[in-house]
């Protein structure tokens, strides 16, 4: 409960900044309709010369553009703007901050700071997905919702394990640059389903940067293909990397030193 709050407290601040601000605010909305609208019409050209990319036709690659826009946004509420500001932090030898306050710096570092228009991509997303169960020629079932959330959890999880690895480095590497960039050069892949990908590669994003798990097995889960292996291994991946990312973390904070040292 007593994280609850303080997660609740950064939260109510990021209210009253966007707020003061509300012309940013909207403008910032337009432009995250802009850039979904672009790349529902990048589909649309792509399908107008085609009736399916590596057997996945319209309304299946349709939902993944969904999950592909719902994780997207996530991780630009909170997990990219927390994190990086740790980085610059480390960088800057002014971490010490974190450490002393009475609170896990994990969650601190985690959780600190919210960009709340970044919440039109996750209800963009969430309507491209509903557009797209409407699409499919199959009904989408209770059963089918329910694992698509479960799959959606264990996605997001993964990301952030994967998003907490990184800016762990900066421990090891402080003049490390913007760790968004090195994220987004490999999680744009996600917007396409692995089975496209040459052997190597398809590999790769499912083992070494787990794309697969991030947005194709959701997108599978609510588009009505079969659940392949995958999917039955997501939580366990889930868990594993939150656990060996948390532990990473603690093998950084002992390598930090602070501005005083």
């Amino acid at each position: 409960m007593r994280l609850a709050r303080i997660a609740w407290a950064f939260l109510r601040s990021a209210v009253q900044h966007e707020l003061a601000y509300r012309a940013d605010f909207f403008g910032n909305v337009v432009r995250s309709l802009l850039g979904t609208g672009t790349a529902f019409g990048g589909l649309m050209v792509v399908f107008s010369h085609t009736e399916s990319l590596g057997d996945w036709n319209f309304p299946q690659m349709l939902g993944l553009l969904g999950v592909f826009y719902v994780v997207q946004g996530v991780m630009a509420v909170f997990m990219s703007p927390s994190l990086n500001k740790t980085v610059e932090e480390v960088r800057e030898g002014t971490f010490d901050y974190i450490l002393v306050k009475p609170v896990p710096s994990q969650f601190i570092a985690s959780t600190r700071r919210f960009v709340l228009w970044h919440v039109t991509d996750v209800a963009l997303g969430v309507a491209i997905i509903v557009i797209a169960a409407g699409r499919l020629e199959d009904k989408v079932t209770l059963m089918d919702v329910l694992v698509f959330l479960a799959m959606i959890f264990t996605a997001l999880s993964i990301v952030y394990a994967m998003w907490l690895s990184l800016t762990t480095l900066v421990f090891w590497w402080v003049r490390m640059e913007n760790v968004t960039m090195i994220f987004n050069v490999f999680y744009e892949t996600g917007r396409y389903p692995v089975e496209i990908f040459p052997f190597w590669l398809r590999q790769a994003l499912t083992f070494i940067f787990p794309v697969a798990f991030i947005t194709t097995v959701p997108a599978r889960a609510i588009t009505g293909r079969e659940a392949s292996w995958l999917t039955w291994i997501a939580p366990i991946v889930a868990i594993v990397v939150v656990l060996a990312a948390s532990k990473f973390w603690r093998i950084g904070l002992s390598r930090y030193s602070s501005a005083s040292s």
